[in-house]
């Protein structure tokens, strides 16, 4: 009798400890998936923004790193090597950890998307650096065609800025867009200017994505510029860079 209830008692301990394992793993599961939903909104949004970086890189377009992407990082691998040691739920809670963890993926997210839409805007810089179609108008002669390639040129320049003012979802679309800038610069080509040679040669100079090297604006053609207003509509940029 004594040896029956001391097994009977035995396996009642090892039935409790084993329904203790059980809610305590549940609890624990329970509390990581806490933290991971916790996480899943700033991760996604960095994980959209790493891919709008991802197809301006493949088309050589630079995107800044931020600062806080690289403070994400390493504050996320820290952890995990943490958690790699304890995987529990109160490792990666311990001293705040995990809650400084969102906070600085929330920020890589807008920070990175900031970023990649920087980078898509100054690209329009290398694509066509032209004047907007209401600073050629004046200085071009009324002719038949003019008119035509002013039309064009003013289609053109409207669809180019519609492209810039979102961000490409894909290579195709990248490519696009500098197809278009590329018809820019060819339409731009047709414009007869009604102004003196080396204006003209400054002027066209403009409009190419290049742009015109500072040899090109001689003190006649400074003072053309400068007697028709447009003094202010042209910056100076290095090449080098």
């Amino acid at each position: 009798m004594t040896a029956a209830l001391a097994k009977r008692v035995s396996d009642l301990r090892s039935r409790l400890e084993s329904i203790d394992r059980t809610a305590s793993n549940v609890a624990e599961v329970s509390a990581l998936e806490g933290l991971r939903a916790g996480l899943s909104v700033p991760a996604e949004r960095l994980g959209a923004a790493f891919g709008k970086q991802k197809i301006l890189t493949a088309a050589h377009i630079a995107v800044v790193t931020p600062a806080s992407l690289t403070a994400a990082r390493k504050r996320a691998g820290g952890l995990l090597e943490k958690f790699q040691v304890e995987p529990k739920a109160a490792t990666l809670k311990r001293l705040q950890s995990w809650d400084a963890l969102l906070s600085e993926v929330d920020n890589a997210g807008r920070d990175l998307a900031s970023e990649v839409a920087a980078a898509w805007k100054s690209h329009r810089q290398y694509v066509f650096a032209g004047e907007t179609p209401a600073q050629i108008r004046g200085k071009l002669a009324r002719t038949p065609t003019n008119d035509r390639a002013f039309e064009m040129y003013d289609l053109l320049y409207a669809r180019l800025k519609v492209a810039f003012d979102v961000l490409p979802p894909d290579a195709a679309t990248i490519a696009a867009t500098r197809k278009i800038a590329e018809d820019l610069e060819k339409t731009a080509k047709g414009f007869d200017f009604d102004v003196p040679a080396d204006v003209k040669q400054f002027l066209e100079a403009v409009l190419s994505v290049k742009g015109a090297p500072l040899s090109l604006l001689t003190p006649s053609v400074l003072d053309w510029v400068r007697n028709h207003g447009g003094l202010d509509s042209y910056a100076v940029r290095s090449t080098g860079r």
